[in-house]
């Protein structure tokens, strides 16, 4: 049985889901779990720490950098090459351009072990980045032996920096989709809904602009939290677009009141200026929920089929967003056809199906195959 150490950031639910996953589903390999950090403080997860199993979590310096429309976390990691040499693996599987995944890369380098590397980034959300992290990206990507993708776009960036397509695998994004697919639709007419943070890179404000031109009667609720300022703002937008009253907005949910908000929506909206992958739309996909989607939400392009399940649009585009939104709610058929339609794109997020990426990359560096 090989030893394979995964090394990512913070114990984000649907990491450690998936981890746990792979951990009890699988008997060829033993996997080992290394987070550089408990948390980031933008972040309300709660953790089932029954599932970290085999788990390390270190301690690491964290600087935070204020991007566009978000903030950037870089962990400096303390003690990180201690732990790799403690579990010492035959393979180490390590996310994205850090401090971490270049010091495993050079731990494997130097004791004969194979470096996998793993991204969600796209060339969309990675398309200001400077010299030292393109510098980073280059010396990654071309020393790995395999690369993993998270979706389709992130794919299409590893092409796009060099790695060969033979030795990229693919294996979605996902999250514990039985929280949302197993349960009856109750959708309540004419409810939009959106789940992210509130922040300006997840686009409410163009949502907000949008509203008005809907012609269908709506109600919008607004599941998350983010920063109070942005919040303000929305709010004061709301005001001038006289939208205010058909918006309610519901804070930060999880568990069963977040699914339930999923099964009550008519349409999920994600009007996002930028995401690498869009786990809400995940969500709503499993939830048998219509879906309209930004065409910046690089996942949308794994979850949303145009006409089938969803829609979508540039949401910088008013009209085109509002005549989406439109479309959907003002026609019932139109609804239940798309509810229906997601069931059939929902079995390539199963944990299985996810994992069998992993296996696949594992099983081709570990074969001799260069």
């Amino acid at each position: 049985m090989s030893k394979v150490l995964l090394i990512t950031n913070i114990p984000a639910p649907y990491r450690v889901d998936l981890f746990y996953y792979m951990q009890t589903h699988q008997q060829t390999h033993e996997f080992f779990v290394i987070y550089t950090n408990r948390n980031e403080d933008n972040r309300q997860w709660v953790i089932d720490e029954r599932k970290l199993l085999q788990s390390t979590i270190l301690e690491s310096k964290i600087i935070k950098r204020k991007g566009e429309g978000d903030v950037h976390y870089l962990h400096i990691p303390q003690h990180l090459t201690r732990e790799i040499t403690r579990i010492n693996p035959d393979v180490v599987i390590a996310w994205e351009y850090n401090p971490s995944a270049l010091k495993a890369l050079l731990w494997c380098k130097r004791h004969g072990r194979k470096f996998i590397h793993l991204t969600d980034g796209t060339l969309h959300s990675e398309r200001n980045i400077g010299r030292v992290q393109k510098l980073m990206r280059h010396i990654i990507i071309r020393h790995a032996d395999a690369c993993i993708a998270s979706s389709t776009k992130a794919k299409e960036k590893l092409l796009h920096w060099g790695a060969p397509k033979r030795k990229i695998f693919l294996s979605l994004l996902t999250v514990d989709i039985s929280r949302f697919r197993y349960a009856e639709k109750r959708e309540n007419q004419h409810t939009l809904l959106f789940v992210g943070r509130i922040i300006h890179l997840k686009g409410l404000d163009l949502l907000l602009r949008a509203l008005p031109k809907v012609h269908q009667p709506f109600e919008l609720l607004i599941v998350g939290d983010g920063e109070a300022d942005e919040k303000a703002k929305l709010m004061a937008m709301a005001e001038e677009t006289h939208v205010a009253q058909h918006i309610r907005w519901l804070g930060f949910q999880s568990g069963e009141p977040l699914a339930d908000a999923y099964r009550r929506a008519s349409v999920f909206v994600l009007p996002t200026r930028e995401d690498c992958f869009g786990l809400v739309l995940l969500e709503a996909l499993c939830s048998g929920t219509p879906i309209v989607a930004s065409k910046y939400a690089d996942g949308a392009y794994d979850i949303v089929h145009p006409g089938e399940n969803g829609l979508i649009v540039d949401p910088e585009d008013a009209d085109a967003l509002a005549e989406a939104i439109d479309s959907i709610l003002g026609s019932e058929k139109i609804r239940r056809r798309y509810s229906q339609t997601c069931r059939q794109y929902i079995p390539q997020f199963e944990f299985e199906a996810v994992m069998q990426g992993y296996l696949q990359a594992i099983a081709f560096v570990t074969s001799g195959n260069k």
